[in-house]
């Protein structure tokens, strides 16, 4: 039996994420005209006061070029801000500004609803089953 491409794990996992990613993805250009790459700056920078623009790239899963001109972007919105590394004076973190909060704070609710309204056909169970699923296939993946 060879192989069928469309009914392949990791096939159909990445058709449907970068469908997903696609679909979400209209929110965030629409309510703040964030391109992909900014809007996962934006959120993972709310998850931590500071950030090294390495760091943001390894949990982004974004190329260094690509993460480095969505940071241009996002200083040049007054988004995020660059700020001198306690450790190290000569490395510079990331965080986000007054008005970088704000905007993920508007950005997340909207996050909420549109990942609501995404799941909404899932009954309780079937959303608790297809995180659980995401999560050991994750592990197993990591464990190599």
């Amino acid at each position: 039996m060879s192989l069928k491409i469309e009914e392949f794990l990791p096939y159909r996992l990445v058709k449907l994420a970068n469908k997903v990613s696609h679909a979400f993805s209209e929110v965030y250009f629409e309510e703040a005209g964030l391109s992909m790459p900014q809007w996962r700056a934006v959120a993972h920078l709310a998850q931590r006061e500071t950030c090294s623009a390495k760091t943001l790239c390894d949990l982004t899963e974004i190329d260094k070029s690509t993460m480095s001109r969505a940071v241009k972007q996002l200083t040049d919105k007054g988004i995020i801000e660059l700020c001198t590394d306690a450790n190290d004076k000569r490395a510079k973190l990331l965080s986000l500004t007054s008005e970088g909060k704000a905007l993920f704070n508007q950005l997340s609710e909207k996050a909420q609803q549109w990942e609501s309204d995404v799941l909404a056909s899932l009954s309780h169970s079937e959303r608790d089953t297809l995180l659980s699923v995401i999560s050991k296939v994750e592990q197993r993946v990591d464990k190599g």
